[in-house]
Formats: structure tokens, C-alpha cells, sequence
């Protein structure tokens, strides 16, 4: 890989670091006035209408057996979606942001477990100090009132680990794939299974999908600007980068991106939304960042 590719690839990666942190954000804004599922359905439905001309362009080569490929890695990309927007109700956009940085060691085990990996003394030791923090916060986060504008409550974080273990399955699914899959391909699959999976959690909830997206047009201009950029910043230019890194990087290097997102949305989450810092916080945290970071310079 030369030198260019690299610095577009470092450039992609800090951009999806920086939007991955305000994600949680825009989503706390639409639930103000959506449902988890309405803002996964508009959001997706938003995104699948901008990317319409990649959709037509991929149309000529569409077949069975590249759909049954995508299948899994979009059930999975689904699976992280829902779980987080779900999870976002009952925690913080800064732990939600932490338990991403667990994608290093989750990729890990999955490497070890499913392909046989060779796992080191020195990454065992630093997977160990990844899921101190994360249980700290996990058991912390038990009827705690107190901390829970910092560290959240344990249903919420639970929810969010569920997310984050769909998430690196599918980064290393999806990177096995990459060589056969094109990125505007898997985006356009993963859009458009999200948007139906939410459409048909909607209708199974009895909730009106013409109603959703008539309260599009009566909603806020905060909730509606959020659900735009979520659209096209969270999912159209986020999701292209992440695939188009991916393809060119191992994806240890990819989730390395996620460092920049819990600064980034600390910076927006404590003076707006009035989350707080913590010591049990700021434990975990340095945990978390120490031991990820050690398992991906370790891999590189």
C-alpha cells in the first residue's frame, strides 16, 4: 500500500471517528419526538432515496448468489443499528462511544475463536484490562441514581454491548467479503435490509409508517435537521468511508477510528445534553482506551 493510500485512509478514518461521536447525539435530539424504530426507518429511508443512483448503477449486476453474501453482513449492520438507537434511551452518549472501543478486542476473540488465530500473552493481558473497564461500568451502572447522567443504567448498557458485538462481527465479516463485494455494493444492502427490517418492526408494532413520515414534515427543526444528518453524514458518507477503508485496511486499523469519537462526543454531550464525568467514568475509560490500544498496535 503506498504512501497516498494511506493518508486517504487515515483522512476516511478520522472522519468516521468524528462522525461516529455525534451520532448519539443527533439520535438523542430525534427522540425527543420519534420512537427508536421511526428514527432507524426514517433515517434509512432518508439515506436509501440519496444513494438511489448507486442502487440503479449496481442493478445491472445484482445476482443470487452476491445477494446471499450481503444477507448476513446486513442483518448484522441492522442488528448494531437498532440496538444502539434502542440502548441510547437508557445510558450516555459517552459510554455508548466507550463500549465501541471494545471492537479491537471483540475482533480479536472472533478471529481466535472462529478462524484460529494465534492469540498472545500480551494481548490476553490487554483484553483483560479492555473488560475491567467495561465491567466496572456494567456493574456500576446496577440501581446506581446517582451516576446515571455519567455511566448510564445497566439495561442501557447491556443493549449497547449487543450493538457493538453485531458491529464487530460484521467489520470482520464484512472485510472478508471486501474483496469480492464492492463498498457502494454493501452499502446500498445494508441500507436498504435496515430500512425494511424497520419497516416491518413498525408495522408489527402497529405503528403508522405514513404517520412516521407525515411527522417528518411537523417535527421540529432540530429532530428534523438531526434526522437529516444522520441520513447524510451518519450513513451515506460515514458508511461509504468505513467500507472504502476497510477494503484497503485491516480491520484492527479501521476500528482504530473510534478513538476520536468518545472525545468528540464528549465535547458536545456535557454542556448540551448535561451528561457528566465521573470517576468510575474516567476509570473505565482509561481502561478501555489503554487496553484496545495496546491489542491494535500489537496487530499493526
Amino acid at each position: 500500500m503506498n504512501l497516498s493510500t494511506r493518508a486517504k485512509a487515515a483522512l476516511a478514518l478520522a472522519i468516521t471517528g468524528f462522525l461516529g461521536g455525534i451520532a448519539p447525539l443527533l439520535m438523542k435530539i430525534a427522540l425527543k419526538e420519534f420512537s427508536s424504530l421511526q428514527i432507524v426507518f426514517v433515517r434509512f429511508g432518508l439515506a436509501s432515496i440519496f444513494i438511489t443512483p448507486l442502487l440503479i448503477h449496481h442493478l445491472k449486476s445484482i445476482h443470487f448468489k452476491k445477494i446471499a453474501l450481503v444477507v448476513p453482513a446486513g442483518l448484522l449492520f441492522s442488528g448494531n443499528i437498532i440496538f444502539m438507537v434502542v440502548g441510547l434511551q437508557f445510558t450516555t452518549s459517552i459510554v455508548t462511544q466507550l463500549f465501541y472501543l471494545l471492537t479491537p478486542v471483540f475482533v480479536s476473540l472472533i478471529g481466535y475463536f472462529l478462524f484460529k488465530d494465534s492469540v498472545s500473552s500480551r494481548r490476553i493481558i490487554s483484553m483483560i484490562v479492555c473488560f475491567s473497564g467495561s465491567t466496572l461500568l456494567i456493574l456500576r451502572s446496577i440501581d446506581n441514581s446517582v451516576l446515571i447522567h455519567s455511566i448510564g443504567t445497566i439495561k442501557g448498557n447491556l443493549i449497547i454491548l449487543a450493538a457493538v458485538t453485531c458491529w464487530s462481527i460484521y467489520a470482520v465479516y464484512s472485510k472478508r467479503m471486501s474483496m469480492k463485494i464492492e463498498p457502494t455494493f454493501f452499502m446500498v444492502s445494508n441500507f436498504l435490509t435496515v430500512f425494511i427490517i424497520s419497516a416491518l418492526a413498525l408495522a408489527l408494532s402497529k405503528t403508522s409508517l405514513l404517520g412516521t413520515i407525515t411527522m417528518l414534515f411537523h417535527s421540529s427543526f432540530p429532530v428534523v435537521a438531526s434526522l437529516v444528518a444522520l441520513s447524510i453524514l451518519n450513513s451515506v458518507i460515514f458508511f461509504f468511508l468505513y467500507q472504502w477503508s476497510l477494503k484497503r485496511v485491516s480491520a484492527f486499523i479501521v476500528s482504530s477510528s473510534a478513538y476520536l469519537s468518545p472525545l468528540s462526543t464528549a465535547i458536545f454531550a456535557i454542556p448540551f445534553f448535561g451528561e457528566q464525568l465521573s470517576g468510575v467514568l474516567l476509570i473505565s475509560a482509561a481502561s478501555i482506551f489503554i487496553g484496545s490500544y495496546l491489542i491494535i498496535m500489537e496487530k499493526k
